[in-house]
């Protein structure tokens, strides 16, 4: 079982329908895990999704340690 001290890395990605983030939290072993959010009725393109990564990345991190 993964915990949040695993994790070396979290990696964000806009779902194919702009209406979804994907986050995969990594391990050193290649272990992952995979949530996602519903950003409801709102769209967000690509672009603008790229724009906002770090702070996409910072989300997935908050959001894993207060699954902790």
């Amino acid at each position: 079982m993964m915990t949040v001290d695993d994790v070396q890395q979290v990696d964000a990605v806009l779902c194919e329908d702009g209406r979804n983030v994907g986050f995969y939290a990594w391990r050193a072993d290649d272990e992952s895990t995979f949530w996602s959010i519903s950003l409801g009725p709102m769209i967000v393109n690509e672009d603008a999704f790229d724009d906002m990564l770090p702070e996409w990345v910072t989300l997935g991190w908050e959001m894993l340690v207060q699954q902790a």
